[in-house]
């Protein structure tokens, strides 16, 4: 389902991302941008003997009593770095979600959504996405205009038939293209998801904080569905079947287990949306549940 990426669309972006202000007053990032200058942030970095005029807030209780000296924890010093978004595409991406939304919109307005509140916040923004002619990584940069450019690539993108390569290559060729610290955002579905295994996950981790948008693909047990492999709908005596369906869900059950004891562990985050509505509170959520664990 393409879109027309005119005014009126750009606005909506504006106006979903104007929501976020209204459900969350802090900035999204406080904590999340991290550099290695030492200083006040939410990311540990170590342990120092205590030194008269150090905050006594800071010091590690628990760890003092283990070796019988003061000890306080550093943390790296607050500062704003790059966000990479990484976004998957191809026919599989042309599909619709449980609730019947378009994926493609989906990922469309996940980035755009993303990609303007960080851009209001001052922060550079890049898109890597691989279609039939090769990947493409944009420059980083913030502005209107690198918005609406980078949207109408990522929708041409998709639609440019299948990419040259697999999206976990993709991901590993793009973040081998940089090596310092940036906030990645993957914008993929249960099948992308599947392809990080875990050597991609050390590539992945090694420089950057990763957040994943995981869109799920509709059922094809359900009345309705179109069929992307057959490019018809699918046959609704299929939906008759509630073992066949069964089978489904368990795959999926099956295909989110093993994603989340290879991500979690490695502070690989990841929501699950079927919805337009629920991109705002899925990277709100990405954000703290980060933050939770720090």
């Amino acid at each position: 389902m393409s879109i027309n990426l005119n005014y009126d669309y750009l606005d909506r972006v504006r106006r979903v991302a104007a929501l976020y202000t209204k459900r969350k007053t802090s900035d999204l990032l406080d904590g999340d941008f991290h550099s290695r200058q030492h200083g006040r942030s939410l990311d540990f970095d170590d342990l120092r003997e205590y030194h008269h005029g150090d905050d006594v807030n800071d010091i590690d209780w628990k760890s003092s009593s283990r070796v019988g000296r003061t000890l306080i924890r550093r943390y790296f010093a607050d500062r704003k770095h790059d966000v990479l978004f990484i976004g998957d595409t191809g026919k599989k991406m042309t599909g619709d979600t449980p609730a019947g939304e378009s994926k493609e919109q989906i990922a469309l307005m996940a980035f755009g959504v993303c990609a303007y509140l960080f851009g209001k916040q001052g922060v550079n923004y890049a898109l890597s996405c691989c279609g039939n002619e090769g990947t493409r990584i944009s420059p980083f940069l913030s502005s209107p205009n690198h918005l609406e450019e980078l949207i109408y690539t990522y929708q041409k993108t998709i639609e440019s038939g299948e990419p040259q390569q697999s999206f976990a290559q993709t991901l590993a060729n793009t973040a081998a293209s940089f090596n310092r610290h940036m906030i990645m955002i993957i914008i993929t579905d249960g099948e992308g998801l599947a392809e990080i295994d875990p050597a991609l996950v050390r590539r992945l981790i090694y420089y950057n904080d990763v957040y994943v948008f995981k869109i799920e693909d509709a059922y094809l047990t359900s009345y309705g569905v179109y069929d992307l492999d057959s490019e018809r709908l699918a046959d609704p005596f299929l939906s008759m079947f509630k073992d066949l369906r069964q089978e489904e869900e368990n795959i999926r059950k099956n295909m989110e287990a093993s994603a989340q004891k290879t991500l979690i562990p490695n502070r690989i985050f990841y929501k699950n949306i079927s919805k337009e509505e629920e991109i705002l509170d899925a990277l709100i959520w990405l954000f703290q549940r980060r933050k939770e664990v720090l």
